[in-house]
């Protein structure tokens, strides 16, 4: 885990018990960095969100890992979720048991940006003000 005065990142390994660990970590650097509660939870969620697409969508079982990190900016926080996974295509549609991830994540923060590069998936969010 890496934490500086505006910006803490986590690499996690690619299974399902991340989530809760990356959930935990971020929520205690986001509080004892004096971050609203509010806007705690919203930047908890959507990583929680995105650390689990990676898992589910990225590596599918497969071995690897999920870095994310946050960084506190005058204009908000920024999220950047990365993953080495090999995605499969894009689902249609929100089922009942799937495709609510990033809807969700889109519909909290200000911009959602997800990129595929250099066989990285990368999301970048940025949520409200950090003060």
């Amino acid at each position: 885990m890496g934490e500086s005065a505006g910006s803490w990142s986590l690499s996690v390994p690619g299974v399902p018990a991340s989530v809760a660990v990356t959930r935990r970590t971020l929520r205690s650097w986001l509080t004892k960095s004096g971050i609203a509660c509010g806007l705690i939870d919203d930047v908890v969620l959507c990583a929680s969100e995105a650390v689990t697409n990676a898992i589910q969508h990225g590596y599918r079982g497969a071995e690897g890992t999920v870095l994310v990190s946050v960084h506190l900016a005058d204009e908000g926080v920024v999220l950047t979720v990365v993953d080495e996974g090999d995605w499969l295509p894009t689902q249609d549609g929100i089922g009942v048991s799937h495709g609510w991830g990033l809807p969700l994540i889109e519909a909290i923060c200000r911009t959602v940006d997800l990129t595929r590069t250099l066989g990285k998936t990368v999301l970048t969010a940025r949520l409200g003000m950090a003060t």
